[in-house]
């Protein structure tokens, strides 16, 4: 066998082996499914509240992903999302946190106007049951 035939046999099972490699590491999806969760978050005079983030953490310390979450729009209505927009929440027990960061005015750096009580999982007093298929939830109204 010539020396350049070997080498080229070489240089093809290190390129089949590398993209085999590559191919398998990518395809890897250690993503828990998730279900569609939305819900609406009202003030204490029960109008919408905008531009609160709602952030279910849960009460299962084992798993491991990331912490859905979602944004309040004009109308008080959020989508969770945990790896991709609106993707949802997996299926699980959560205790669940509300805040509302802005700035009063523009030299002054963003504060939480909400309770801070409802930004610790401790003392929100919020818990939600997640179920599969789509979860409407019941209004969060914060205190």
């Amino acid at each position: 066998m010539s020396r350049r035939f070997s080498g080229l046999v070489r240089v093809t099972v290190v390129f089949w082996l590398a993209t085999t490699f590559l191919v398998v590491g990518c395809s890897r999806n250690d993503r828990v499914s998730t279900t569609p969760v939305e819900g609406t978050v009202l003030g204490q005079d029960g109008k919408p509240l905008e531009r609160a983030t709602v952030i279910f953490h849960p009460t299962d310390s084992s798993l491991k992903f990331p912490k859905p979450r979602g944004t309040t729009d004009v109308q008080g209505k959020f989508q969770l999302s945990t790896y991709d927009t609106s993707d949802g929440a997996p299926v699980g027990k959560y205790k669940v946190t509300i805040e509302q960061w802005f700035r009063d005015n523009p030299d002054q750096a963003p504060s939480n106007h909400l309770s801070p009580d409802l930004a610790s999982e401790s003392s929100s007093g919020i818990e939600i049951q997640l179920s599969k298929g789509p979860n409407v939830l019941d209004p969060f109204k914060v205190r």
